[in-house]
């Protein structure tokens, strides 16, 4: 019996040859950790800020006279609070942090009932959660967790491991620990001896892309139904599709001359503007008219012809079963 879903590798190389095509910019909203105390701060803000980042859907607010919506306010909103309070992403404070503390960090003018931020309950959770467990085994201290790891992402007492004992980055597939490794590396506050181990942070952003451009090929027909038609999946069936993609994934980088780091943007960017999931696919004969909202172009060197990067070669571009697709649909708290 074939398997659920499958990887088509050969497909995944085409897909990684185009990738090279395009140059990734460092994304606005790092700042690179110098001193002990600036990566201190920085794997901190990382490690609550990424803690609580799922299905951030609803988030949007203006942060310095822009719009931004889900992660980009998230992460700039975070920041914004951070230099307020260089202090406020520690586990001492966070161990106790309130709905609407959470809710006031998050919303433009700091009054909690302004948000957009969804979930608030789940998300304290998780900080305390969090908190509690730096607090416990690592001396409150993020470093101490990073250090704990001997610079090992793998292994028996590697970071992944560690991470996973903590409520929030306790998902199998390491979406969130896989981010938050990608974030704490590129600003400098970690550096790891097997880097290289890393894969891409698996979200639905990224589930839609592999999905659609045939880097993973669907053979349960049950499955593909309840993909099409955005109906509830099981845990079993997520995770299936979310392991597939990331091994797809794997072999993206493996074809392709960019970084993970970078594939890892490139897809999400092209998941959250050229193919997003409040408009038809920018692909084929449906040609870009939303260029002056476009982040992937202000993120990513791409002199863009009017369609999504992948245009011909995905098959969603050529082929409307496979843009019928969708990410699953699950409520979880891993992506």
């Amino acid at each position: 019996m074939p398997p659920m879903i499958e990887i088509d590798k050969a497909q995944c190389v085409q897909l990684a040859r185009r990738l090279d095509l395009v140059e990734v910019q460092p994304a606005e909203f790092l700042v690179l950790a110098e001193t002990p105390v600036d990566k201190r701060r920085e794997a901190n803000l990382w490690f609550f800020v990424v803690a609580i980042c799922q299905a951030t859907r609803t988030l949007e607010g203006v942060v310095d006279g822009t719009w931004y919506r889900g992660w980009d306010y998230m992460a700039r909103a975070a920041r914004r609070a951070l230099h307020r309070d260089p202090e406020l992403f520690t586990a001492s404070r966070l161990a106790n942090a309130t709905p609407d503390s959470l809710r006031a960090l998050f919303s433009d003018d700091g009054i909690a009932d302004h948000t957009t931020l969804d979930r608030i309950d789940e998300r304290v959770a998780q900080w305390h959660d969090a908190a509690r467990h730096l607090i416990r085994s690592y001396d409150s201290d993020v470093m101490s967790l990073y250090a704990a790891s001997n610079h090992r992402l793998r292994g028996e007492g590697g970071l992944m491991e560690r991470l996973a004992a903590i409520q929030a980055y306790s998902d199998p597939v390491e979406k969130k620990s896989s981010l938050l490794v990608k974030f704490a590396s590129s600003c400098g506050a970690w550096a790891f001896d097997d880097l290289d181990t890393v894969q891409v942070a698996i979200d639905y952003h990224i589930m839609r892309i592999a999905l659609r451009s045939g880097m993973v090929r669907v053979n349960d027909s049950d499955l593909a139904e309840l993909l099409v038609t955005r109906q509830p999946v099981s845990a079993e069936q997520d995770h299936a599709v979310r392991s597939a993609v990331r091994r797809a994934c794997d072999l993206v980088v493996q074809h392709s001359a960019q970084s993970v780091f970078d594939v890892d943007n490139i897809l999400w960017m092209m998941g959250r503007n050229c193919c997003f999931y409040d408009y038809a696919p920018i692909c084929g004969q449906n040609t870009c008219a939303r260029r002056q909202d476009c982040t992937f172009t202000r993120s990513i060197h791409y002199d863009c012809p009017g369609v999504c990067l992948f245009d011909g070669i995905c098959l969603g571009s050529r082929d409307s079963a496979y843009r019928a697709y969708w990410e699953t649909t699950l409520h979880t708290e891993f992506y």
